[in-house]
């Protein structure tokens, strides 16, 4: 099922977050302008994923933590560029959040301080778009209804995402 496969990549992510990797055991691979490239080599499983943070979020008073867009890649699995964002906050239950990149809107589903996109499609449209653009603005809405606004550069994630695919198999 899709969103067992979601729900375990992102959570495999998040402990594997930048800020954390070398004590989590997740190798810094290469930086790329905006975006980093990191491996994790498990007993059972290879994960690696092209990661960023928002260069700029509002409201600026809301309490939260680490905030970070993945890409991820688990070759056992046959899992490749699987997005998950990391909000930094508990989501509205049952909210939806957007990435949007130009005039293009994806629309994703949260689940707890997680975002996913729901189909493959969507997927690799949003990676497309990803590859072509300059910015990325994610908007979703905490448990107190408030409205939150993360803006991506996409500066370097072309790079990041292949070499993350060329270096994880």
């Amino acid at each position: 099922m899709r969103n067992l496969t979601i729900a375990t990549v992102a959570a495999a992510a998040m402990i594997l977050a930048p800020a954390t990797a070398s004590a989590q055991g997740a190798k810094f691979l290469k930086s790329f302008k905006d975006w980093s490239a990191y491996a994790y080599d498990g007993p059972d499983k290879k994960i690696c994923f092209a990661v960023s943070k928002p260069k700029d979020i509002e409201p600026k008073n809301v309490d939260r933590s680490d905030i970070y867009f993945y890409i991820s890649t688990w070759p056992k699995e046959s899992v490749r560029a699987e997005i998950s964002v990391k909000a930094g906050y508990k989501y509205k239950k049952g909210s939806k959040t957007t990435a949007s990149i130009g005039s293009n809107v994806f629309e994703m589903f949260t689940d707890d301080d997680k975002a996913f996109v729901q189909s493959p499609d969507t997927e690799r449209n949003l990676v497309a778009a990803m590859r072509k653009g300059s910015k990325m603005t994610i908007k979703g809405r905490n448990n107190d209804g408030t409205e939150t606004v993360d803006v991506y550069s996409l500066s370097g994630i072309t790079a990041a995402l292949k070499y993350v695919t060329q270096n994880c198999k």
